[in-house]
Protein backbone atom coordinates (compact mmCIF):
# COMPACT_ATOMS: atom_id res chain seq x y z
CA UNK A 1 0.00 0.00 0.00
CA UNK A 2 1.18 3.31 -0.76
CA UNK A 3 0.39 5.96 1.24
CA UNK A 4 -2.20 8.55 -0.16
CA UNK A 5 -1.60 11.11 2.52
CA UNK A 6 1.23 14.03 3.48
CA UNK A 7 3.03 14.60 7.16
CA UNK A 8 3.24 18.51 8.19
CA UNK A 9 7.00 19.55 8.11
CA UNK A 10 6.27 20.28 11.61
CA UNK A 11 5.85 16.91 12.89
CA UNK A 12 8.37 16.01 10.80
CA UNK A 13 11.24 18.35 12.58
CA UNK A 14 9.18 16.79 16.27
CA UNK A 15 10.10 13.01 15.16
CA UNK A 16 13.42 13.89 13.56
CA UNK A 17 14.27 16.17 17.19
CA UNK A 18 12.79 13.66 19.67
CA UNK A 19 15.29 10.64 18.14
CA UNK A 20 12.29 8.37 18.66
CA UNK A 21 10.08 6.50 16.15
CA UNK A 22 6.75 7.05 16.39
CA UNK A 23 2.95 5.35 15.55
CA UNK A 24 0.38 6.59 14.34
CA UNK A 25 -2.72 4.87 16.00
CA UNK A 26 -6.60 5.38 16.39
CA UNK A 27 -7.61 6.53 20.06
CA UNK A 28 -11.44 7.25 21.20
CA UNK A 29 -10.29 11.17 20.38
CA UNK A 30 -8.82 10.43 17.05
CA UNK A 31 -5.70 9.64 15.41
CA UNK A 32 -2.80 10.25 17.69
CA UNK A 33 1.27 10.16 17.64
CA UNK A 34 2.91 8.15 20.13
CA UNK A 35 6.20 7.04 20.91
CA UNK A 36 6.60 3.42 20.19
CA UNK A 37 7.13 1.91 23.72
CA UNK A 38 3.73 3.59 24.25
CA UNK A 39 1.97 2.12 21.45
CA UNK A 40 3.66 -1.25 19.94
CA UNK A 41 4.04 -1.57 16.00
CA UNK A 42 2.49 -3.92 14.44
CA UNK A 43 3.75 -6.36 11.52
CA UNK A 44 0.69 -4.80 9.23
CA UNK A 45 1.53 -1.37 9.65
CA UNK A 46 2.77 1.38 7.09
CA UNK A 47 6.58 2.01 8.08
CA UNK A 48 7.60 5.22 6.69
CA UNK A 49 11.75 6.71 7.15
CA UNK A 50 11.93 9.79 8.82
CA UNK A 51 15.30 11.03 9.15
CA UNK A 52 16.74 8.56 10.90
CA UNK A 53 13.43 7.20 12.75
CA UNK A 54 10.68 5.52 11.45
CA UNK A 55 7.15 6.56 11.72
CA UNK A 56 4.36 3.56 12.10
CA UNK A 57 1.54 4.00 10.46
CA UNK A 58 -1.23 2.01 11.80
CA UNK A 59 -3.09 -0.07 8.07
CA UNK A 60 -6.70 1.17 9.35
CA UNK A 61 -5.47 5.35 10.03
CA UNK A 62 -3.79 5.25 6.52
CA UNK A 63 -7.02 4.47 5.11
CA UNK A 64 -9.05 7.33 5.94
CA UNK A 65 -6.15 10.36 6.85
CA UNK A 66 -5.33 12.49 4.10
CA UNK A 67 -2.55 14.54 6.47
CA UNK A 68 -0.46 13.26 9.59
CA UNK A 69 -0.56 16.74 11.23
CA UNK A 70 0.54 18.24 14.60
CA UNK A 71 -2.90 18.16 16.31
CA UNK A 72 -2.32 14.26 16.63
CA UNK A 73 0.84 14.76 18.34
CA UNK A 74 -0.58 17.08 20.45
CA UNK A 75 -3.61 14.30 21.39
CA UNK A 76 -0.34 12.89 23.07
CA UNK A 77 1.42 15.56 24.91
CA UNK A 78 -2.11 17.14 26.84
CA UNK A 79 -2.82 13.07 27.74
CA UNK A 80 -1.25 13.11 30.84
CA UNK A 81 -0.34 9.41 30.06
CA UNK A 82 -4.06 8.68 29.06
CA UNK A 83 -2.76 6.40 26.31
CA UNK A 84 -1.23 3.35 27.61
CA UNK A 85 -1.90 1.22 24.40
Amino acid sequence: MIPSFTIDEKVRAYIRKSGQDFRLCTSPRGPVLLPIGTAESKPSDLKILIGSNILYVSKLQAKYIKKVDWPMVERFLNSSGEFNI
